[in-house]
């Protein structure tokens, strides 16, 4: 997301090209049920919606995907990268999967649309799957017993929570790194499952949060 668009194809296949171990995106449905490649919930910031519909707050989930296909995702970038289009998921991940692992985060829609699509490419046990709606990831464990869930959260990092997550059949609990700490990660790791963490852009927690034993 630094050199191309975030959530884009440019993005993805800069992102295969250095060699990433894992490229993450985001989706949501849109109004006819596609998984679209896409952060917010509204479009307004990272597309030309406005200017093409007018009015503000456009809610991606409110257009279909013809509809969504005639936008332009990149020019708010720099006004190089003019052009790209919003990605399905399905593209994404054939970016992606030629020589990289798609982590996947579900901002809305339900579970059997993204394990049909999973399942259809054979994709089910070599993808990563999070997500902030644990009932979501429990959904995904009833229709894939391969599929790798990470359990998204933030704030105080309870026992009661790991064990909520335990429950859900996630094998990762993705964190806020700013509420992550030693005693949270040895609490991860008693329960058999990994610790990981978003975001870490200071280069002095990142060490901090490796010297507790984050995965």
């Amino acid at each position: 997301s630094k050199v191309a668009p975030e959530n884009t194809l440019p993005a993805f296949a800069s992102a295969v090209k250095v060699g990433a171990d894992l490229v993450e995106l985001d989706y949501h449905h849109s109004a006819d049920g596609v998984p679209v490649v896409f952060h917010d919930r509204d479009l307004d910031k990272r597309t030309n919606a406005v200017a093409l519909w007018g009015g503000e707050k456009i809610p991606l989930a409110s257009k279909t995907l013809a509809e969504l296909r005639t936008l332009d995702a990149g020019s708010w970038f720099i006004p190089q990268f003019a052009g790209p289009r919003l990605a399905t998921l399905d593209e994404a991940l054939d970016t992606i999967q030629k020589s990289s692992v798609t982590l996947i985060e579900r901002k809305s829609g339900d579970a059997k649309n993204c394990i049909d699509l999973l399942l259809k490419k054979g994709l089910t046990g070599n993808t990563v799957v999070q997500a902030f709606d644990w009932e979501f990831l429990a959904d995904c464990r009833r229709l894939s017993s391969s599929l790798m869930l990470g359990a998204l959260g933030e704030k105080e990092l309870t026992e009661e929570r790991l064990d909520q997550i335990v429950a859900t059949g996630a094998s990762v609990v993705g964190w806020n790194s700013e509420h992550l700490t030693k005693e949270g990660i040895d609490a991860i790791h008693r329960r058999k499952l990994k610790a990981w963490s978003w975001t870490v852009d200071d280069p002095k927690r990142a060490t901090e949060l490796i010297e507790f034993g984050i995965d």
